[in-house]
């Protein structure tokens, strides 16, 4: 059965290279802003604006973490990372833009499911290997895909062309994610252990943003939070957890998918 396709409209400034500013706003290796000054304080302000530790890690941290440095550390905490099979990140980036997503990483699926926000409204997304499905977000959908087409998409999938995934790569691909978010371009250091979740965790924050990633002091040192500089408890936050989790991510159904044709060939 062949899909039902639609025009896109050409891309600019706006539509898909917004979708991947949302996370990298919060890229420590980028630059760095304020999340907002009327929120509520992270949950770590005391420690991520000071280098000086709150609690001695030498007693807390147990997986060695914090005897190699900041910069070890960091590559410990991304080996970490890049050989768990799912991982949930979940938190606002920037103001009013949270998003939800479960990655996976297997021999048989690389991909992420969940949701993400542009422009003020949400829509789901699920990759599966090179294939991008997105759905919602009608305002989204107008300003990409012909204007027309929206009133007929449905609740239906639509599987975007080549061109539209290029800026949704950290959205989709966990190694992308790693690379945006725990890939120094500067020197890091420590500025020692929090709480965080009633878990020890060993902060190290890249010097040139002021971005902090928090790593699990006990067991597999996966990042546990990253916040940038100016983090609240609900902008500038993203939260790791549900590591090696048994979850599935499979592509939509057949009859549900539309086919986006970007003209290109």
């Amino acid at each position: 059965m062949l899909r039902p396709t639609v025009a896109v409209r050409r891309l600019g400034e706006r539509s898909a290279a917004m979708l991947g500013v949302v996370v990298l706003l919060l890229a420590v290796g980028g630059s760095a802003g304020c999340a907002g000054a009327d929120g509520e304080e992270s949950p770590t302000a005391d420690v991520a604006s000071s280098a000086t530790p709150l609690l001695d890690p030498t007693e807390l941290v147990t997986n060695g973490i914090a005897d190699v440095g900041a910069d070890d550390a960091l590559a410990r905490s991304r080996d970490a990372l890049r050989s768990a099979q799912s991982f949930r990140v979940a938190g606002s980036p920037s103001r009013g833009a949270p998003l939800d997503l479960v990655y996976v990483s297997t021999d048989d699926v690389v991909g992420s499911s969940g949701t993400v926000s542009q422009g003020g409204s949400v829509f789901e997304l699920r990759a599966v290997n090179a294939d991008v499905y997105v759905r919602g977000n009608l305002d989204w959908l107008a300003d990409t895909v012909a204007a027309g087409a929206t009133r007929t998409l449905g609740e239906a999938w639509l599987l975007l062309p080549d061109s539209l995934t290029d800026d949704l790569t950290v959205f989709v691909d966990p190694a992308a994610l790693v690379d945006s978010l725990l890939v120094p371009t500067g020197a890091v250091r420590s500025v020692g252990v929090a709480m965080i979740d009633d878990r020890p965790a060993l902060g190290v924050q890249f010097v040139d943003t002021e971005a902090t990633v928090w790593l699990a002091g006990d067991g597999e040192p996966y990042p546990v939070l990253v916040e940038r500089l100016g983090a609240t408890a609900t902008d500038g936050v993203l939260r790791f957890s549900d590591y090696d989790a048994d979850v599935t991510v499979t592509a939509p159904k057949a009859a549900d998918v539309v086919v986006v044709d970007d003209g290109s060939e």
